[in-house]
């Protein structure tokens, strides 16, 4: 059985305003991909929208493409992250709209649960949140790091609970939107305000496994359990965000499964349509000879200056060429202190940190963000102005 396994989409996620970029290219050439080598199940593992509630456009976009795998005969199954929706399973969200149409071939997974699709066992760990645990009046008096435990148990007996319902004889898999203790957190730490309580490979970690496919993280790695040797597999985000992914690949996994076996094989496919980054060091004369301008109409550009140049008019020329240029231009850290106040009045110039969390916050559609904005706010900065004493 041929499996891909996709997460955190993020759909809708703009770096900048200027840029140009066809946001449901990755996604389609994971669906090509599905389609052209014959797979059965697609699999997202979380976070298919940047915003809870996202644009008709967005929701229909996506559908588009989940329209394109079922009418090819391949199942999708979704399985929420922390994006995706309210705390509360039981409330409705944005992809119930595929039950309620009775789309065949589409399993949405807002809560633990045993799937059979085919000949393949899935347990399915939609993304926990604490705060539909505080809301109920036995943990209202918790705090946020006991109820993160109290969660990861319930999390563990879930499994426990869950297992005895699979078909023995076949492979099982997990999918979970999860943070693991022994992951490491990617880009999207910048932009979230989640507190989360990660959990441990070896906890969740189950004999019946063949493989875990995991959202959450969006920097791809692969853990290996301890207990059993299993394959705990982050498919990271499918798309850049921010320059810290610029070296990054993105992408997907095509997993074989062996029915019979249960064995497992799997390979990392690269996306590449997936937004450029790109970081351009003026360090010297020759590196203003030396930049690949066809791949600058092609990316989100900055420039970073930190030599002395004998010609200044020759370096603002060749750096606004690259403005006008690139797709998308963030602007210019001139780490020379003597013309600092030039280039800054001269070009435009990356937006301030607190500005970027202004604009953050305003374009969510949170209860919570909306309502602790401001303490939110006050937090980042504190934090920004102890990093900079730092750095001084």
């Amino acid at each position: 059985m041929k499996v891909i396994h996709t997460a955190d989409l993020h759909l809708g996620f703009l770096t900048f305003r200027e840029e140009n970029y066809e946001r449901f290219k990755p996604l389609s050439f994971a669906i090509d991909y599905s389609i052209s080598h014959n797979a059965q199940l697609f699999i997202i593992a979380g976070d298919l929208f940047e915003a809870r509630d996202p644009s008709s456009s967005l929701e229909m976009g996506f559908a588009r493409e989940v329209k394109r795998l079922t009418q090819a005969g391949i199942e999708v199954l979704i399985v929420t992250g922390n994006h995706d929706g309210p705390p509360n399973p039981e409330r409705n969200i944005h992809l119930d709209v595929y039950r309620m149409l009775a789309v065949e071939g589409v399993r949405i997974s807002k809560k633990m649960e045993y799937i059979r699709i085919g000949d393949l066992n899935i347990l399915t760990i939609p993304y926990p949140f604490k705060r539909n645990l505080l809301a109920k009046e036995e943990f209202r008096e918790k705090s946020e790091v006991e109820a993160g435990i109290i969660m990861n148990q319930k999390i563990i007996e879930g499994l426990n609970q869950l297992l005895p319902e699979i078909d023995k004889t076949l492979p099982a898999i997990l999918v979970a939107h999860l943070p693991l203790s022994e992951g490491v957190v990617g880009e999207e730490a910048y932009s979230s305000f989640t507190v989360d309580t990660p959990i441990s490979v070896e906890e969740i970690d189950r004999k019946e496994f063949s493989y875990i496919a995991l959202g959450h993280f969006h920097k791809r790695q692969i853990l290996t359990s301890k207990k059993f040797g299993h394959p705990f597999v982050y498919a990271g985000s499918i798309d850049r965000i921010n320059f810290g992914e610029e070296m990054d690949d993105k992408g997907f996994y095509d997993i074989d499964i062996d029915e019979s076996s249960k064995s497992i094989s799997f390979s990392f496919v690269k996306n590449p349509y997936s937004r450029n980054f790109l970081t351009i060091n003026l360090k010297n004369e020759s590196a203003l000879e030396n930049i690949d301008f066809d791949k600058v109409k092609e990316s989100i550009v900055r420039v970073i200056v930190s030599g002395d140049f004998s010609d200044e008019k020759k370096l603002k020329n060749i750096i606004e060429k690259v403005s006008n240029v690139a797709l998308a231009f963030t602007g210019i850290e001139d780490r020379r202190t003597m013309y600092e106040q030039a280039f800054k009045s001269t070009f435009k110039v990356t937006i301030s940190p607190q500005e970027a969390i202004e604009r953050y916050l305003d374009s969510k559609d949170d209860p919570f963000i909306k309502e602790k904005k401001e303490e939110i706010l006050r937090r980042a900065i504190e934090i920004l102005s102890n990093v900079e004493k730092k750095e001084q």
